[in-house]
C-alpha cells in the first residue's frame, strides 16, 4: 500500500492529468506529421484511428478487471499492480493517485502499443492506431479525474460517474469500464443497477471535500 512507500505516489500516480498532456501531445505531432506524409487512403486511416480508439477501450477495461482487481498470489505482483487501486477504493477522496503517473506511462506504453505492430508496419496506419489511442486515453484519464472532483448532474459526465461509483460502492466486481460500459455488457460484467444508484453522504463528502495533499 501507498502508506508503506509514499515517495512512489509521484512516480506511478497524479492528482490530476495535467502532466500527461506533456505525454501525449508529442505523439500527437508525429502522428499527425507522418499521417499527413503517408500514402495511405483517409478511410485506412480513419478505420485505424478508430481501431485505436477501441482498443484502448478495451485496454481501460482489461486492466482494470484483470490487473488491479486480481488477487496475485506472488506478493510482488499484488503491490506494485494493485496497491495504489486498492488505496484509491479505500481512500477515494484522495487526489495524489486519481490519475497515473509517469513513470507507469513510460513503462506500460511499449506494452500496450506493441500489438499494433502484429496488425502493420506501415508508419501511416501505425500512426492512426496510436492517435486514437492516444486521444482516447487521456480522455480516459480526464473523465476518471472529473468523476471523482465534482458532482454532475446529466448528460455523459452524469452517467459515467454513477457507473463508476456504484462499482466503488456497491459492486467491485462489476462495471469495470471507466469511459463506457461497452465491454462490461460484453463480457457479463455490466450491472445496470447504476441507473438508480444514489451516492451515499460519505461518498458525497470525499468527492466535494477532496483531501487537500
Amino acid at each position: 500500500m501507498i502508506q508503506d512507500r509514499p515517495e512512489l505516489v509521484k512516480y506511478f500516480a497524479s492528482k490530476n492529468p495535467g502532466h500527461l498532456f506533456l505525454f501525449v501531445l508529442p505523439l500527437w505531432y508525429l502522428s499527425v506529421k507522418f499521417i499527413s506524409t503517408s500514402d495511405v487512403s483517409s478511410g485506412s486511416i480513419l478505420i485505424a484511428f478508430i481501431v485505436g480508439v477501441i482498443y484502448w477501450t478495451f485496454l481501460e477495461y482489461g486492466i482494470h478487471r484483470w490487473v488491479y482487481h486480481t488477487h496475485f498470489k506472488t506478493r510482488i505482483l499484488s503491490y506494485f499492480l494493485g496497491s495504489f487501486h486498492l488505496y484509491h477504493h479505500k481512500e477515494v477522496g484522495d487526489r495524489r493517485v486519481y490519475n497515473s503517473g509517469f513513470l507507469m506511462i513510460y513503462l506500460l506504453t511499449p506494452l500496450v502499443v506493441s500489438p499494433f505492430l502484429l496488425i502493420t508496419r506501415h508508419i501511416g496506419i501505425l500512426s492512426a492506431l496510436i492517435l486514437g489511442l492516444s486521444i482516447a486515453y487521456f480522455i480516459y484519464e480526464c473523465v476518471h479525474f472529473l468523476i471523482h472532483y465534482k458532482k454532475f448532474k446529466s448528460g455523459y459526465m452524469a452517467y459515467i460517474q454513477s457507473f463508476h461509483f456504484h462499482h466503488h460502492d456497491k459492486a467491485p466486481n462489476k462495471n469495470f469500464g471507466n469511459t463506457s460500459h461497452l465491454w462490461d455488457f460484453l463480457l457479463g460484467t455490466y450491472d445496470d443497477r447504476y441507473k438508480i444508484y444514489k451516492m451515499p453522504a460519505s461518498s458525497e463528502v470525499s468527492l466535494i471535500l477532496v483531501k487537500k495533499v
